[in-house]
């Protein structure tokens, strides 16, 4: 009985995410691959393709097929808001960037800011009328290598935050110490924050955005920041799935 493409896949899936083959490496050719496993070339070239819809590997034209699955990410829980880091002008997704020990520039985070009509979750969240006036700030973050790793919106109450560098930076973050700082300086800066995750496949538009094939997870992302019991900004995110490990260090309570 010959082997399957799924077998085949499977095999190589264990290898990239086993580290055996790494972000840059290429995949055996077809040809010695069928040959080695007495498999149809066409096969292999299914497993091939199966894997590039996973995100784990890019099927290039001359170059062969190229592996693009990264060593994930951690993403940090309260260290990647910490103060201290905003002061040096860190903030958080530079503070994950440097707990794995990659590069970033400030220019990695694609700012699109505007005042919109606060949609139904935006209103509930900020305590506002259906379609009143909020300031929008969409950021993307993309890798050294160019590639999306996320993608966040934040809303705030235009009477919080208006003319603030929440508002007017238009490049990179908002201001040396990010949205954050900003609002430390509005005598508001976030005293507890809390999130939830939800694990699940990108809608078409999700997967345009953060440039995904067709088989790679997602995890949704939404944020409230208050200043003791008021709410400063309400925020929602897109994380590449295999991107990121996510972790929380936190008190036991008794």
């Amino acid at each position: 009985m010959r082997i399957a493409a799924e077998d085949i896949a499977a095999q190589y899936r264990q290898s990239i995410w086993a580290g055996q083959y790494r972000y840059g490496d290429v995949l055996p050719r077809a040809n010695d691959v069928a040959e080695d496993l007495g498999a149809d070339r066409k096969t292999v070239l299914d497993a091939y393709r199966q894997l590039a819809n996973e995100g784990l590997v890019e099927v290039r034209r001359r170059a062969g097929t190229v592996v693009t699955h990264r060593t994930p990410m951690r993403r940090m829980g309260a260290e990647r808001y910490a103060r201290h880091l905003r002061r040096q002008g860190v903030v958080a997704f530079m503070a994950d960037r440097l707990a794995a020990g990659e590069s970033y520039q400030r220019t990695d985070q694609t700012p699109t800011v505007r005042r919109v009509p606060a949609a139904a979750d935006v209103a509930a969240a900020l305590l506002l009328p259906l379609g009143a006036m909020v300031i929008e700030r969409a950021r993307l973050v993309r890798d050294s290598g160019g590639r999306p790793t996320q993608s966040l919106t934040s809303w705030y109450r235009v009477d919080d935050v208006a003319g603030s560098p929440i508002e007017t930076s238009n490049v990179g973050t908002a201001g040396s110490g990010g949205g954050y700082s900003a609002l430390d300086e509005l005598g508001i800066g976030p005293t507890e924050i809390t999130e939830e995750i939800l694990a699940r496949m990108p809608t078409p538009d999700e997967a345009a955005l953060l440039e995904l094939p067709g088989s790679v997870p997602i995890t949704d992302l939404t944020r409230h920041a208050r200043h003791d019991n008021y709410l400063v900004e309400y925020a929602r995110g897109l994380y590449v799935g295999p991107r990121f490990t996510w972790s929380y260090t936190f008190p036991v309570p008794d």
